[in-house]
């Protein structure tokens, strides 16, 4: 089953970002279009085809390369996919060289709280002390470890979306009064 999402505009120079200087077949979509793509498309099973129908004036249909216009949609949301493809491995990255450091520095407040608590085993202070190094440790893995999980799922949802849409089908279609 294609599902439709429905998009009614005057001109197709609605659909672009109005500061992007870019050639007609390069050109961003405008932030609100894309938004309302990617709203209509989030719920839709991602396994199913998404068709764009674009109601434009019965008198600027003759205007419009269709061909044109849905390379340069699915151009966008390749671009977009790409960018969201790179800013997860960089999370990626930025998780894993985070665990390290963090266990690094774990491993260390580790000994340094037993070393103290084997030289003054009797001590409260050095008792507080080994407890807060652990603390302080445990703090400095988590959001490492929330970079690796819970703050992925989300921009992974996303490019899976993006890159879905980068192969969306565009139809003109006239406006009925």
């Amino acid at each position: 089953m294609t599902h439709q999402i429905e998009l009614r505009i005057n001109t197709t120079e609605q659909l672009f970002n109005g500061f992007d200087p870019a050639p007609f077949r390069e050109r961003e979509l405008d932030p609100q279009a894309e938004r309302y793509i990617l709203a209509n498309c989030e719920n839709l099973p991602l396994n199913e085809p998404i068709e764009l129908n674009i109601f434009l004036p019965a008198n600027k249909l003759p205007e419009v390369n269709a061909e044109q216009l849905e390379r340069t949609i699915r151009h966008h949301f390749v671009t977009r996919s790409e960018d969201k493809a790179a800013e997860l491995a960089k999370g990626i990255r930025l998780g894993r060289k985070g665990l390290f450091i963090g266990f690094l520095i774990f491993l260390v407040c580790t000994l340094i709280g037993l070393g103290l608590m084997n030289a003054f085993p009797n001590s409260r202070l050095i008792v507080t002390l080994e407890q807060s190094l652990v603390v302080f440790a445990w703090v400095l893995i988590w959001r490492p470890v929330e970079i690796l999980t819970y703050d992925r799922w989300p921009i992974k949802n996303e490019y899976k979306q993006l890159k879905r849409l980068s192969t969306i089908s565009v139809r003109l279609k006239p406006q009925s009064n």
